[in-house]
């Protein structure tokens, strides 16, 4: 029987196998973007977001902004954290079983990070539009305990729904090009009609993906800011209180940017499945990168537009983002929940 070759909405972008074909051209620019990429939003990642953990977790009071902020923060840790070892992984600098053990960690940690950051940045926003829209029922009812609560059910949805990618994620040499299928189904000792239906579900499977963890919670997200704006357009006050607006709206805007092109690549694969389009070679690998260093964005976001921005060569960066949300006044509960 003639092997199969997994489809390109199944195959890890990452693991592409024209890259390892480059090697014996010379110098192979994907990959080398790959390995860039890698290195600095690893190392940009841990360190910005294990600031920000030590800073709202231990060095601030425990508010509903700070513990969107610190799960946000652990997300992108725990992800930039495992990132070297996807490195490994598409390298091939290890030795099977270690390569399909990491296979599957770091099919699994990427996809834990996406989830849980779309789910926290749109409960951020729907939080947002309440505390403008209903101040009054949302001081009395908003705490921090209610948001612990809502981040336990974040994190156990958000594992659920990466669970797959872990237990089917596989590793495949085929010809000597290297794959990390992260498939959503078992795609193993199969037979041609077998592959033919795991590539219609894994294409359902995208598009609902697509659908699900991008478009509504963009949509979502845009209405609630969009009320904000209309409730504060002519009171300006409202809008300008605090700082938080300004970096809760950025990083919902840098989310979006990043992952968009990670989310439309297999889109328009799937529509041109017969032809090669163009462009893909190059979309594939920078559509990942993108995606991977919005990771190590949110630390660079609250140090650069939290407050005291113009003192930032005369005060230390822990000072910047314990600053960045804490408030003017005394800070309570209350006072903090109610800024925008």
């Amino acid at each position: 029987m003639e092997h199969h070759t997994p489809s390109r909405n199944i195959t890890d972008f990452s693991t592409d196998g024209n890259r390892r074909k480059g090697h014996e051209e010379g110098i192979d620019y994907g990959e080398v973007m790959y390995i860039t990429c890698f290195i600095i939003t690893s190392i940009l990642g841990i360190v910005g977001n294990g600031l920000v953990i030590w800073i709202t977790g231990f060095k601030m009071q425990k508010t509903m902004t700070t513990t969107w902020v610190l799960n946000l923060a652990i997300a992108d840790f725990s992800f930039c954290l495992f990132l070297p070892l996807r490195l490994f992984v598409v390298e091939q600098w290890v030795a099977q079983p270690l390569d399909w053990i990491l296979c599957k960690i770091s099919s699994f940690t990427k996809y834990i990070n996406m989830y849980t950051s779309v789910l926290f940045l749109t409960v951020i926003s729907i939080d947002r539009c309440i505390c403008v829209l209903y101040p009054i029922w949302s001081k009395s009812h908003r705490s921090s305990r209610l948001a612990a609560i809502i981040s336990v059910i974040i994190w156990f949805l958000s594992i659920v729904l990466s669970s797959p990618y872990f237990i089917f994620s596989d590793t495949l040499n085929d010809d000597s090009i290297f794959y990390c299928i992260n498939s959503k189904t078992p795609w193993t000792n199969l037979t041609e009609l077998d592959y033919e239906t795991v590539d219609l579900i894994d294409e359902a499977a995208s598009v609902t993906e697509f659908v699900c963890a991008f478009l509504i919670p963009f949509f979502i997200i845009v209405i609630c800011y969009g009320l904000i704006a209309f409730k504060v357009r002519r009171n300006s006050r409202i809008l300008g209180s605090g700082q938080t607006f300004k970096i809760l709206i950025t990083t919902v805007l840098c989310f979006f940017f990043c992952w968009v092109l990670y989310y439309l690549v297999p889109i328009i694969t799937l529509v041109n499945s017969n032809t090669d389009w163009p462009g893909s070679d190059f979309l594939y690998p920078l559509s990942e990168c993108l995606a991977f260093f919005n990771s190590c964005l949110n630390p660079i976001i609250y140090v650069f537009i939290g407050r005291n921005y113009k003192q930032i060569l005369r005060k230390s960066i822990p000072f910047l983002l314990e600053s960045t949300f804490r408030e003017r006044t005394e800070p309570t509960e209350t006072q903090e929940d109610d800024t925008v």
